[in-house]
């Protein structure tokens, strides 16, 4: 067994307790300890030398527990790199691999801070029940309870702390109801008002897509949950208890990170991987997976259609040398939820790259699918031939290498002035888009913003009426590259409307090289914006690697408020809660609460806490 895995794969699908993590010295495992000869011979020859996505030991050692380890060999992702070994010595190399002992760390009770009144749910218009607030994805709460003016005024009213920590994940918010998950696989029903823990629930795997919360008929309402692993729940929403479970991509190297989508009784689920990883093995017989979309009846699980970006089944497109058989096309993930079109009957989804030399053209592209059957309608490419050569190859036998500039954002539905509809995106070439859903996808225009980067991912921009604001990050930058920052432009035209500089960065934890930046070639204090954007009339929100959430005027840029949330705070549930990095979901607007999830782990500052601000803490 080669135990490959990325850093991306193993930051999204676990959290450690540990609230200084990123800055504290790697610890030495025992070299007597019985999993080291067992690592020496299985895992060094790619963990001791990392390049690309593999990370270092020292990445496992700062930011995974045992069990974390253990579950990842036995029931996730890396299920297939570890078959043959027995439960004694998977436990033993993950105790060398972290350098602690099982039952070292100590999370919150799940129990702890039990609301005293049974939770009702009354869903209203000013919720935020899904990903992107509203089926076009468009991050725009209309009625959002603060006022422009009393943004400024935002306090912490509680924070709530969660088991593990990395907390990166989408709040929900439904009636006086807040539905939380994080990678550590355990989903929260909190009282929105007070943090209280109405119930509890633990996943297979880790949660890194945010809830879906609607009505069931019959009047009842569901939380439906995405685990990483390819399962799929539908909880009753007031009480947590299981109405129907469904695997949805049973794929060994699937990683769900998209949240799923409910409209007229149907869930739509991205479907994304990472077997792209394990092209670092020259042994592994790359590739098979597809991404692609599967529709769920939302009453029963049933699955309704599953539907591939990639419609040919893969074929062995050749051998590499060592006699390893080599599959294609491949890849193509959905990393983010779609966009629901009700006027034309269509779902819209952003794809990645492709895992081979088998060029497609549905990579890295915009794809519009039939709601109602699944079949494919239309697609518009970015970028061609962004294409991974395996290691089982010999670079000389790749044809085309390219940037790996998916799409990891939604795209966002908006209507012109002229009444018309747009449909606008941005990628990891630090691009936005804007494309014609009338004519197929046409493209009207394209806007460079930045450089761009395979680590720029932004996972969601933020529109109102007239503009879309976009983030920018890296979190690898080259040299002389200014990284960070946020851009208006107008989305009929791709017109830049105002740019404002990333503030520079302020670390809580500092701003020293940690061990775990440096053994991925990652700064450790950015003012890179990755994480996905809000917007309320007047304000759009912007959350940093820094730590720090931020609002800024839809006008021109200026800021408005800025709050470090890389501290420690006294929790609801816990003695304290540990802030960190903000990136992929982190905040939501309802009600008068600005929810905020604060450390998303990876190559950037783990931590543990969700925080509620209100004008002035009230």
């Amino acid at each position: 067994m080669k135990i490959v895995t990325s850093l991306a794969a193993l930051s999204l699908l676990f959290a450690v307790p540990h609230a200084r993590a990123e800055t504290d010295p790697v610890p030495a495992p025992d070299a007597n300890n019985p999993g080291a000869a067992l690592y020496a011979q299985q895992c060094a020859q790619c963990h001791d030398h990392p390049v690309d996505r593999i990370p270092a030991r020292a990445f496992l050692a700062i930011v995974k527990t045992p069990e974390q380890v253990v579950t990842a060999l036995t029931s996730g992702v890396m299920q297939p790199m570890a078959a043959g070994l027995s439960a004694d010595q998977i436990k033993s190399l993950a105790v060398f691999v972290t350098g602690k002992e099982p039952g070292a760390t100590h999370d919150p009770d799940p129990e702890a801070n039990r609301c005293t009144t049974k939770a009702v749910l009354k869903p209203g218009p000013k919720d935020w029940s899904s990903w992107g607030h509203d089926f076009g994805n468009t991050r725009f709460q209309a009625e959002p309870g603060i006022k422009a003016a009393d943004v400024p005024k935002l306090k912490v009213k509680w924070v709530f702390a969660y088991p593990g920590n990395v907390a990166d994940g989408q709040p929900t918010v439904a009636g006086d109801m807040l539905f939380v998950a994080n990678r550590a696989g355990r989903v929260f029903a909190l009282d929105a008002k007070t943090g209280c823990t109405h119930w509890s629930f633990t996943a297979e795997g880790g949660v890194h897509a945010g809830i879906g919360v609607g009505p069931l008929p019959g009047g009842k309402h569901a939380a439906y949950v995405v685990s990483e692993n390819g399962w799929l729940h539908a909880l009753d929403a007031e009480t947590g208890a299981v109405i129907w479970t469904a695997r949805v991509e049973d794929h060994p190297a699937t990683r769900l990170t998209g949240s799923p989508t409910l409209y007229n009784d149907r869930l739509y689920v991205p479907l994304s991987s990472l077997e792209e990883v394990s092209l670092f093995n020259p042994n592994y017989a790359c590739c098979t997976f597809r991404g692609g979309i599967a529709a769920v009846d939302a009453a029963t699980g049933k699955i309704l259609w599953k539907s591939h970006n990639i419609e040919q089944e893969p074929r062995q497109i050749g051998v590499s040398a060592s006699g390893t058989k080599l599959f294609g096309p491949a890849g193509v993930a959905i990393f983010s939820a779609v966009t629901v079109d009700p006027k034309r009957k269509l779902v819209y989804a952003g794809t990645g790259n492709s895992y081979t030399q088998s060029s497609i053209d549905v990579a890295n592209a915009i794809i519009a699918f039939d709601m109602d059957t699944g079949k494919r309608k239309w697609v518009t490419q970015a970028l061609p031939e962004d294409d991974i050569c395996p290691k089982a190859q010999k670079p000389e036998e790749c044809s085309h290498v390219g940037p790996d500039f998916d799409f990891a954002a939604p795209p966002v539905l908006r209507k012109m002035p002229n009444g018309k509809d747009i449909l606008v995106a941005i990628s990891k070439a630090d691009e936005a888009f804007g494309y014609d859903p009338d004519q197929n996808g046409k493209l009207v225009w394209r806007t460079k913003l930045g450089k761009g980067s395979r680590t720029a991912g932004v996972w969601g921009m933020a529109t109102d009426k007239t503009l879309m604001y976009v983030g920018s990050a890296d979190v690898r930058p080259q040299p002389g590259v200014t990284v960070g920052g946020l851009t208006a432009l107008d989305f009929v035209t791709g017109k830049t409307v105002w740019h404002v500089p990333a503030p520079p960065a302020v670390c809580a934890w500092g701003d020293a090289p940690s061990a775990l930046a440096l053994a991925n070639g990652a700064v450790n204090c950015s003012p890179t914006q990755p994480g996905a954007l809000a917007v309320i009339p007047g304000v759009v929100f912007s959350g940093s690697i820094d730590g720090h959430m931020r609002a800024f005027s839809t006008r021109d840029g200026a800021k408005l408020w800025d709050f470090d949330t890389g501290g420690s705070f006294k929790a609801v549930n816990a003695p304290t809660a540990t802030g960190g990095s903000l990136s992929n979901g982190v905040e939501a607007i309802a009600n008068g609460v600005l929810y905020v999830n604060s450390g998303a782990a990876g190559v950037h500052q783990p931590g543990n806490a969700l925080i509620a601000f209100t004008v002035d803490g009230k």
